[in-house]
């Protein structure tokens, strides 16, 4: 390395372990791309994405949207939250508290895990 080289710093998305080097063609007709496109973006997909889902497993796994993120965050947040009343709860012997918190805590986790699954 010459020293009058500036030194180039190492940025940006770090490689993928599993490269994507092989390529399969598929004809469609205007109205089938159309088709194909539509489902893609209702999905939030590329075209590249939904096929490899659609080819790979039958179905798209949708992006969740901004709002419903949030919400999920919300929730999450909510539970965390009264994690931390049960355990105090308990902590401080204050047992019908804490259990109505686990309870509402179990039910908060289900509704998140249904969310993740769905």
């Amino acid at each position: 390395m010459n020293p009058s080289e500036p030194i180039k710093k190492k940025g940006g998305r770090p490689p993928s372990v599993t490269k994507r080097d092989q390529q399969i063609t598929v004809c469609l007709t205007k109205i089938e791309k159309l088709a194909l496109s539509k489902r893609a973006e209702k999905a939030g997909l590329n075209l590249s994405d939904y096929g490899r889902q659609m080819v790979l497993t039958g179905k798209a796994q949708a992006r969740l949207t901004a709002q419903e993120n949030e919400t999920l965050n919300q929730v999450a947040r909510l539970g965390s939250n009264l994690n931390q009343i049960a355990h105090k709860a308990n902590a401080d012997g204050i047992r019908s508290i804490a259990i109505e918190a686990n309870r509402l805590l179990h039910q908060l986790s289900q509704l998140l895990n249904k969310s993740a699954e769905g």
